[in-house]
């Protein structure tokens, strides 16, 4: 029996309809699909706290983009963790948490909490994965609370196969002067929804959002991200960086909203494409929304192809063609790669996104 999820990510502020960029749908046959029961966590990580039952704070409002995903996240959930990183407390190594679908474990609807309290610091990184040879889906939902003075970097990494679709959400709240760096790839699947809302709720809170994507054949990806400021002083910027191949099918929504009373506060949304296909659909709508005078905001949104003079720079110096392309494009998502742990996942992402870049060839 297919179940059809509506209306995900809409656009906050809704354009023509025939430009198919307000929202997206989802269609999934659940039949015969069994519930994840495995363990994403590898190893223990002394000093922080694991909890299957949600904070308290977690039936409060959700964002309004996030609102359709985190239902549906909800009413399919078959698993639930908590992270609590301690007050003061600096974690030496990665956590990760690697969700594998396949065979018996065909299903994951996941919801997460990641609490990390005052002057804590920590990289939390969240890896999705499946096998290609069993009918698999994942639906989730993150929720990360960064209080004051804390310091966090969440990497999300969608690794699941070309035949699959996967629904993904995080929230971020970031209190006074806390930060988040929030990392997500798009490197798989056959369609990926994935959004994000960010929340800069205490004075001076800061956020930035890196995003990187490589999409080929037939595969689309719709993604929805937002940055609010809703204090003084607070700083969140967006960077995408991102591949489009043959059929590949992208549709980009990243706005910026200044709410009153956030003055001093300053922002930046840019996402850079390049389009390697000539079928290829690549669709952007950035907004920027203003409701104080006293802040400074910047979109940018560069679509194009690969920069001739580089390419013939480095054929130059006798590099094949074919190479020299994936050189110069793999080149444009360093800035991002360079932030992923650990050093494998990082590694992962860079032999995917060269692999993409042959159909380029």
């Amino acid at each position: 029996m297919n179940n059809t999820l509506k209306r995900l990510n809409r656009l906050q502020i809704p354009t023509w309809s025939m430009l198919k960029i307000n929202d997206t749908a989802v269609t999934i046959d659940l039949d015969g699909m069994t519930a994840y029961a495995g363990n994403p966590l590898q190893k223990e990580y002394s000093g922080i706290r694991i909890s299957h039952e949600p904070p308290l704070e977690a039936t409060e409002t959700h964002p309004v983009i996030l609102k359709d995903i985190r239902e549906y996240a909800e009413a399919l959930c078959n698993y639930r963790l908590h992270i609590t990183i301690p007050a003061g407390f600096t974690a030496k190594e990665p956590i990760v948490l690697d969700f594998h679908l396949g065979a018996g474990n065909a299903l994951l609807s996941d919801e997460l909490f990641i609490s990390a309290e005052a002057g804590s610091s920590a990289t939390v990184v969240l890896r999705y994965s499946s096998d290609g040879d069993t009918n698999c889906f994942h639906c989730g939902y993150t929720k990360l609370h960064a209080k004051a003075d804390a310091n966090i970097r969440l990497i999300k990494a969608q690794r699941l196969a070309e035949n699959h679709t996967g629904v993904d959400a995080t929230e971020i709240n970031v209190d006074t002067e806390a930060a988040a760096h929030v990392i997500l790839i798009e490197a798989g699947s056959q369609k990926s929804v994935s959004s994000c809302s960010i929340q800069l709720e205490g004075n001076g809170a800061s956020a930035d959002l890196d995003v990187a994507y490589a999409v080929n054949r037939e595969r689309e990806l719709d993604f929805n991200y937002r940055i609010e400021y809703k204090e003084k002083n607070t700083q969140g910027n967006i960077n995408v960086r991102g591949i489009l191949l043959n059929k590949a099918r992208k549709a980009a929504k990243s706005t910026l909203d200044f709410l009153p009373g956030a003055a001093g506060a300053k922002g930046r949304e840019e996402e850079s494409v390049l389009v390697l296909g000539s079928d290829a659909v690549n669709l952007s709508a950035p907004l920027l929304l203003c409701g104080e005078d006293d802040v400074e905001g910047q979109h940018a949104t560069t679509t194009g192809k690969l920069d001739e003079n580089k390419l013939f720079y480095l054929m130059s110096r006798g590099i094949r063609k074919s190479e020299a392309r994936k050189l110069i494009a793999l080149a444009s998502f360093n800035s991002i790669l360079e932030e992923i742990a650990p050093d494998s996942l990082q590694e992962e992402i860079s032999s995917y996104i060269q692999e993409v870049l042959g159909d380029a060839d």
